[in-house]
């Protein structure tokens, strides 16, 4: 009987040793991820977990978190929720992570989020979904939220292109409904004077949106504004070459950006407009290091999902320092961020603030000699 009190007491010591001393009594600090490095969302998650890998070796070379080195512990969900369920699980009974860096979709960030709130356990999702960590104490958001890009293309259609008529193609998809929604209802308090000549949707897997956008032109569309992500908008803007449609303004949103697209897109995609929280045509001391050092480690320019993997490493690793060691300061921490500089832009946090980066991270980039192109230039106001 005493034997088995001495056990339980000895776990009971143990598990909460770990808790309030953040795992730090080993000689390294334990930090998750969970994203969608493989399947169809790869494109999201394996430049994300590249982001966060550069980052924390950065910082490991930097002497690391309170003297300790990061070790990062990863998992791929697929984009799937029931793995997700799984790893997540893993990650925090297990692997005892102190804070998890993911996911990378609405499903698997749900499941994620459910989890590392009952754990008390911090975690930064990367999405536009603005919604998921609303309500939450451990779950923030390292990426912009999709309204700051709806009104970055407003504002630019309405005070750059000076235009007043435009549609919308978009993916049938959760994010593409959600995006679309999201920017008509801000469109309406922008910019009343705007008339929507249509609205366009097509699913992930079309290989052809010829028709969607001959409805569009057909309405009176003098710009046409793309709501996806993945292989689909790449069709989009070749079927706009292949019409002829190049005196229609074409314009996406943040999840389209990429270097490799634009290169597989050749001609086709030169006029092509988008925003970009890196911007790769004029890019500042802080995003010109992220991109050399991305570069150097990968071989390849860094999509914007890069980016937001990178500062959700950096953020994580500013509420560990904060939080000095107690678990139960984390989420405190992390609300207390405020005027970080990330290479997406500031962020600022609160109680009530768990979508941290602030309006302005947005620039509109234009495809040209098959390259970005700070829009601005081309378009003034």
């Amino acid at each position: 009987m005493k034997r088995g009190r001495c056990i339980v007491a000895v776990l009971l010591f143990g598990i909460f040793a770990l808790h309030t001393g953040l795992g730090l009594s080993a000689e390294k600090v334990k930090i998750g991820t969970l994203l969608s490095t493989s399947g169809r969302f790869a494109f999201l998650g394996d430049p994300e977990q590249k982001g966060v890998e550069l980052a924390f070796e950065e910082i490991n070379a930097a002497g690391g978190v309170l003297g300790k080195q990061i070790e990062l512990v990863s998992y791929d969900d697929e984009g799937n929720p029931g793995k997700a369920a799984n790893l997540i699980d893993r990650l925090i009974s297990n692997d005892l992570v102190v804070g998890i860096v993911g996911a990378s979709t609405s499903g698997t960030i749900n499941v994620a989020a459910t989890a590392v709130e009952k754990a008390g356990i911090p975690m930064f999702y990367i999405s536009g979904n603005s919604a998921l960590c609303k309500g939450k104490k451990w779950v923030f958001n390292a990426a912009p939220a999709d309204e700051l890009d709806a009104e970055g293309m407003i504002d630019f259609i309405k005070d750059n292109l000076k235009l007043n008529v435009i549609g919308i193609i978009h993916d049938a998809n959760e994010y593409g409904t959600r995006s679309t929604e999201s920017f008509l209802e801000l469109i309406g308090k922008r910019a009343p004077g705007i008339k929507i000549a249509g609205v366009e949707k097509y699913q992930s897997s079309d290989r052809d949106m010829s028709a969607q956008l001959i409805n569009l032109k057909n309405a009176g569309s003098r710009c046409i504004v793309i709501w996806g992500v993945g292989f689909a908008p790449a069709v989009i803007v070749k079927n706009w070459h292949q019409l002829g449609m190049k005196d229609i303004r074409l314009m996406g949103g943040a999840g389209m950006g990429s270097h490799k697209m634009i290169e597989s897109l050749g001609e086709a995609g030169e006029g092509l407009l988008f925003n970009t929280v890196l911007n790769y045509g004029a890019p500042n001391e802080r995003e010109q290091a992220f991109i050399d050092h991305y570069k150097k480690k990968f071989g390849a320019i860094p999509p914007t999902f890069a980016a937001v993997g990178y500062d959700a490493a950096y953020l994580l690793a500013e509420a560990l320092k904060t939080a000095a060691g107690d678990a139960d300061r984390l989420a405190d921490a992390v609300s207390g961020i405020r005027g970080f500089q990330g290479v997406q832009g500031t962020f600022d946090f609160s109680e009530n603030r768990c979508n941290g980066l602030l309006p302005g991270c947005y620039v509109m980039a234009v495809v040209k000699n098959q390259d970005y192109y700070p829009a601005e230039k081309v378009y003034p106001r």
